[in-house]
C-alpha cells in the first residue's frame, strides 16, 4: 500500500509540475525582460534624464525600492508605483534612497527595461528583481517586482514553483502548493 501511496503522490506532483509549466509557458507571450546596464546605474546617479521618458517609483517617496523610466507612449498604471517628474528634488531623493538601502543581501544596479521582441523600452533603478510584462496594444507596462515592506521572510524575486509540505498538527496530512508568476 505503501507503495501506491507514494507512486500516486509522485505522479500528483509531476502532473502539478507539468500544469505549472504550461501555465508559465502560455503566459509569456508578452513578457518582456531586464539587461543589466552600467551606463543606466551611472544615469541614475547623476540623476541624467533620458529625453521623452515618464518616471516612476515604486512604494512610497520615503521608502522606494525601485525607479524606472519608460519611453512614449508605455506607462505603468499599478497603485505600488507613483509617477514622479524627473525635474524635481523628489525624483532625485527617490534615487537617492534607492542607492543609498538596497534590499537586505543585494546591491543596486541599472538596467534597460526591454519588451517581448528585446527592444529597449525603459531603464530600472534598483535593488530588486522583476518580472516584467508589456501589453503592446495598449502601452501598459507591469512589473511584478517583490514587497520587502510586506514580505520579511526574504524571499525576492518572481517565477514558478512547486513545493511539498507535511503536516505535524492534530490531522497531520501532506500538502502541495504551486506558486505563479512572470
Amino acid at each position: 500500500m505503501n507503495g501506491f501511496k507514494t507512486t500516486r503522490f509522485c505522479g500528483i506532483i509531476g502532473v502539478l509540475a507539468l500544469t505549472a509549466m504550461i501555465v508559465a509557458g502560455c503566459s509569456g507571450a508578452n513578457r518582456g525582460g531586464l539587461r543589466n546596464s552600467r551606463e543606466v546605474g551611472r544615469a541614475f546617479e547623476t540623476f541624467h534624464v533620458y529625453p521623452n521618458y515618464r518616471y516612476w517609483y515604486y512604494n512610497q517617496e520615503n521608502s522606494p525600492y525601485a525607479v524606472v523610466g519608460l519611453s512614449q507612449p508605455y506607462r505603468i498604471e499599478d497603485i505600488n508605483w507613483k509617477e514622479v517628474d524627473p525635474n524635481t528634488k523628489t525624483f532625485e531623493k527617490v534615487v537617492g534612497l534607492v542607492e543609498s538601502f538596497p534590499v537586505r543581501g543585494s546591491f543596486t544596479y541599472g538596467a534597460y527595461i526591454l519588451d517581448p521582441q528585446v527592444q529597449q523600452i525603459g531603464v530600472w533603478y534598483s535593488s530588486l528583481g522583476a518580472g516584467i510584462k508589456v501589453n503592446p496594444e495598449t502601452g501598459i507596462v507591469s512589473i511584478n517586482a517583490a514587497m520587502p515592506w510586506i514580505d520579511d521572510n526574504g524571499w525576492y524575486g518572481s517565477g514558478v514553483g512547486v513545493g511539498i509540505g507535511g503536516g505535524t498538527g492534530g490531522g497531520g496530512g501532506a500538502g502541495v502548493g504551486i506558486r505563479l508568476g512572470f
